[in-house]
């Protein structure tokens, strides 16, 4: 018993030395394993310095897992032919890779997490697995986990996806995702869930996954590879491939192809402007023209018969090319052959530019009637130059004095000289400005009231997130006007906390003058009608001079009020330091009586008439000034104009400045909105929806 006791002990002892050395050995090997890791990172970090692209780093940790074939493609798409991708719809790109025969390219489940997001970039890629306890012990952690490791190889140009083992999965919320924000990260793009939405929405990331979730992701799975080839969403993704997304959903571009897909989806794309253009015209069903099939359009078709008037030359194939790396030249447009003007195919890329466009025109002066929306040439742009594809058009009543012939223009020319919209062309010299295709802008230039307007780059003014297309058309001219009659027109003969009259503040451009007056300081008296009594209050004057109809006119009667006894009464018997007036005729003398002794009178517009002449010595009885600005001598650089737009535009996203957006007409119906403005029906910004 006592021989028998001691050999079992001497086993268990040996047993017990045997599992503590295993013990050390794996630990040993997973701490190689996680220096190993760490050391093929810093190699791919320093290969993707060097050379400008994602690296393949296919590792695998503890020994067991063994490096495999490259995995990012050998075919790296430049940094233009990116941008060149993100312009087009995945839609177009959809049917790029369907030409060429490659598999379904759309990333099932990923969805913009919010409207408008948008994204392109080469692909980093990021593999989770399902939790288990070894896994979880032996992944490296803190910051060489695959996933961190994967941040860091991501900027601008590059899109990460996280491919999940579930839809309901996290790939991660606010914490982690910090990084990818502080790394300017153009999008994330996942096939499972990210938690912490309205954090991830605020932190600016184009972000796509398949919903949002509250579930924590280490209890469900853990990243376990970097940059290898993944599948998300039922497709193949490769470092370095092209991700496109947009409200439609998300595409995968593979690098190997990306230069033909580019030209068979934008072939297709100015096809179907073209078919768009036509059918809006014509007014018929869309089947005449509508569906086809890229590289497959007969010559004797509607649709091939209607290219061949338009001047683009089209090639037919029997059939989808044989292989995805087959040449193109038989099954898409030819890229010299399309009808582009003189800037080029390489200079258009979101749609096609047509040789003629909708635009209301006046060919003779008088009244709204005379203007006519026609087909008009559209403009060609020269060096320096953009041309915008116009959302919106604002209307002023400078507009009505052009169309009137009060302000002579050469005939015949478009109205307008608001507009906002999207850059559809840009030159060399604007690029170098930092503008580019597809560019939310707005601008004051005449020619505004049509589809498209050649545009000087210096001209442009950026419209930041956050801000409507329509507002900020708003902005330029009304805004622009009240930014400068405010701070600068009255030539700081007024200061903060003394008295200034503002005629009309239930208007267009009296009502963001008030609002700004405020704002820098000024104590405001404002005048309105009795209809627009409700708005001219909203724009927080310290006194409203309320006075009755005038009807059938744009302004008020300023015989209903004493308004100078009023503005004497308010002030003490002082009077105001300046007077903003855009009624004119009608407001010259109450303007003059109620300056203060060195005030300035203001005169910027003429509602009811021009200003008449009157003798300097008029205003000798209070050392009395008097302007007659104009904005482009308030906006003579581009420095000015961006100082002017940028406070404009900060006020507006702080809530220190309501935009009103009365009404929107469609251009069609040009001459009912002139006379809208024209009757005084207006109490706020006036548009037409290009």
């Amino acid at each position: 018993l006592l021989s028998t006791s001691l050999v079992r002990n001497n086993m268990l002892r040996r047993t017990s030395t045997t599992a503590a050395r295993a013990a050390r050995n794996a630990g040993l090997a997973r701490s190689a394993a996680k220096a190993a890791f760490s050391s093929t990172i810093a190699r791919s970090r320093t290969s993707l310095t060097a050379s400008g692209r994602v690296g393949a780093v296919s590792h695998k940790v503890a020994g067991s897992r063994t490096k495999m074939g490259p995995s990012a493609s050998p075919t790296e798409i430049s940094d233009e032919l990116l941008e060149k991708l993100g312009k087009l719809s995945t839609q177009a790109l959809v049917d790029g890779l369907w030409v060429m025969g490659w598999p379904p390219a759309q990333i099932e489940g990923a969805r913009a997490l919010a409207k408008g997001m948008k994204c392109v970039g080469r692909a980093v890629t990021v593999r989770f697995v399902p939790a288990r306890p070894d896994i979880a012990t032996d992944k490296p952690g803190g910051e060489i986990s695959p996933e961190y490791e994967a941040f860091e190889l991501c900027g601008p140009n590059s899109v990460i996806v996280m491919a999940s083992v579930g839809p309901w999965e996290s790939v991660g919320g606010d914490i982690k995702f910090l990084r990818l924000m502080q790394r300017k990260v153009g999008g994330l793009v996942t096939d499972g869930s990210v938690r912490d939405t309205d954090t991830m929405i605020g932190y600016g990331i184009p972000t796509f996954s398949f919903s949002t979730t509250a579930k924590q992701g280490p209890a469900a799975m853990q990243p376990w590879g970097c940059n290898e080839v993944i599948t998300c969403g039922g497709v193949v993704v490769r470092p370095g491939d092209a991700i496109v997304g947009d409200q439609d959903g998300v595409v995968v571009v593979p690098a190997a192809a990306a230069q033909q897909v580019y030209d068979i989806a934008h072939s297709r794309e100015v096809i179907e402007e073209i078919v768009k253009k036509q059918l809006e015209e014509e007014k018929c069903p869309p089947g005449k023209y509508y569906p086809f099939m890229s590289g497959k359009i007969k010559a004797d078709s509607p649709l091939g018969k209607l290219l061949t008037t338009k001047g683009v030359k089209f090639y037919s194939t029997s059939t989808r090319a044989s292989s995805p790396l087959a040449g193109l030249a038989g099954s898409a447009l030819h890229r010299s052959s399309l009808p582009i003007g003189s800037m080029g195919l390489q200079r258009r890329h979101m749609s096609s530019v047509p040789a003629t466009m909708k635009a209301a025109v006046i060919e003779e002066t008088g009244p709204a009637e005379v203007m006519k929306v026609k087909e008009w040439p559209v403009p060609k742009i020269v060096d320096g130059q953009v041309l915008v594809k116009n959302e919106y058009a604002g209307i002023n009543f400078i507009d009505t004095y052009h169309r009137s012939g009060l302000y002579a223009r050469d005939l015949p020319f478009v109205g307008g000289q608001e507009g906002g919209g999207t850059i559809a062309q840009v030159t060399p010299k604007a690029a170098a400005m930092g503008f580019k295709e597809g560019d939310r802008v707005s601008y004051s230039i005449l020619q505004t009231y049509s589809e498209f307007s050649a545009v000087p780059a210096g001209k442009l003014q950026p419209i930041p997130d956050g801000v409507g297309t329509d507002v900020a058309t708003a902005c330029v001219v009304q805004g622009m006007t009240a930014h400068y009659l405010t701070t600068d027109a009255h030539a700081q003969l007024i200061k903060p906390g003394e008295w200034m009259l503002i005629h009309g503040v239930g208007g267009g451009t009296c009502q963001w003058a008030a609002q700004m007056a405020k704002n820098l300081g000024y104590k405001v008296i404002g005048t309105t009608s009795k209809g627009k009594e409700a708005i001219g209050r909203a724009t927080g004057c310290d006194e409203l001079i309320v006075l009755n109809e005038a009807p059938g006119t744009s302004f008020e009667d300023y015989t209903s009020v004493d308004v100078t006894k009023k503005v004497m009464e308010i002030t003490g018997g002082e009077g105001v330091k300046a007077v903003i007036d855009g009624i004119g005729k009608n407001t010259m003398d109450i303007s003059i009586d109620s300056l203060a002794r060195r005030g300035i009178f203001v005169s910027f517009g003429n509602a009811s008439g021009a200003v008449p002449p009157f003798p300097v010595l008029r205003l000798i009885g209070k050392s009395a000034f008097v302007t007659r600005p104009k904005l482009l001598d308030y906006t003579e650089t581009r420095e000015a104009m961006l100082k002017r737009s940028d406070q404009i535009m900060g006020w507006i996203k702080d809530g220190k400045l309501k935009v009103s957006i009365d009404k929107v007409f469609p251009l069609d119906q040009a001459p009912e909105a002139h006379k809208y403005l024209e009757a005084g029906k207006s109490t706020g910004k006036v548009l037409y929806k290009i």
